[in-house]
């Protein structure tokens, strides 16, 4: 059951990121200050969403998707409070609700919560990388002792 509520928020979750990206770009037509400055975010907004969308058809197998699921929400929090606090801009509490309630839920629906955090260790090397490949030389057969050579 979690794992298809997992699958679920990630679904919707991507599709809505998908649509306000669709939508923002109407609302930037006159002022695309995204643009100007190098960037597109409503690109980068379709795109957080399209990979959302793939990686609920593996959340485990895609865990650096779900991460960015989770992040998203803290990033809506901190955009908001600091344009409210900065700028005095009006604080939107929808995409501040939206953002921390998908979060929360793909959190507390991963079947494999401690995985989500990732761990480091210093001075050694971690378990899931690679191993160093071997490589098999061919030798080349001994030849034969003198004593047995013919004439």
């Amino acid at each position: 059951m979690r794992r298809l509520l997992l699958t679920v928020g990630m679904l919707l979750m991507g599709m809505a990121l998908v649509g306000g990206a669709a939508v923002s770009l109407v609302g930037t037509s006159l002022l695309p200050l995204d643009q100007e400055v190098g960037t597109h975010a409503s690109a980068a907004g379709a795109v957080l969403g399209i990979g959302l969308m793939a990686a609920a058809v593996n959340p485990a197998g895609n865990i650096g998707w779900v991460r960015a699921g989770i992040l998203y929400g803290f990033v809506v929090l901190a955009f908001e409070a600091g344009s409210y606090y900065l700028w005095h801009a009006s604080f939107h509490i929808g995409p501040v609700f939206f953002g921390l309630a998908f979060s929360l839920l793909l959190i507390a629906t991963y079947p494999q919560r401690r995985h989500l955090v990732p761990t480091t260790s210093r001075g050694k090397p971690s378990t899931a990388s690679p191993a160093a490949p071997v490589i098999k030389t061919r030798t080349a057969p001994d030849p034969k002792p003198d004593a047995e050579k013919e004439d």
